[in-house]
């Protein structure tokens, strides 16, 4: 009796390992477009609370004056485009802060917050 594998077994299994090994490839291109796009995602997050944290310490300056800090928009580096406003109503200070990016997929995150006047 012969032990070993036949040459048939032995492509039939190159087969099954190769197209096993081509659909794990298949998979990297999409995963890496999802890994920049939370990069960026993340990096938005980033923007949208520094620029609350700046309002927030610029209502607190003006104090005891409750007056909006001027709005505007700032584009970063690495794309992502954030604009800002802020409004007094009622002894509240209102504020809209937007990061977008228009790359591959582009996305627009919005935070919108208020605060007592100091």
């Amino acid at each position: 009796m012969k032990s070993g594998f036949t040459l048939l077994e032995v492509l039939l299994a190159f087969l099954l390992v190769s197209l096993g090994l081509i659909g794990l490839a298949g998979t990297l291109g999409p995963l890496a477009a999802l890994a920049g796009e939370g990069r960026l995602r993340e990096r938005a997050a980033l923007v949208l609370q520094s620029r609350v944290d700046r309002l927030r310490a610029e209502l607190a300056r003006l104090a005891p004056v409750c007056s909006a800090p001027p709005g505007g928009s700032l584009q970063h580096e690495d794309g992502v485009l954030e604009s800002w406003t802020a409004a007094i109503a009622g002894g509240t200070a209102e504020f809209q802060v937007i990061a977008s990016h228009g790359g591959r997929h582009p996305f627009a995150d919005t935070v919108s917050t208020r605060m007592p006047c100091p």
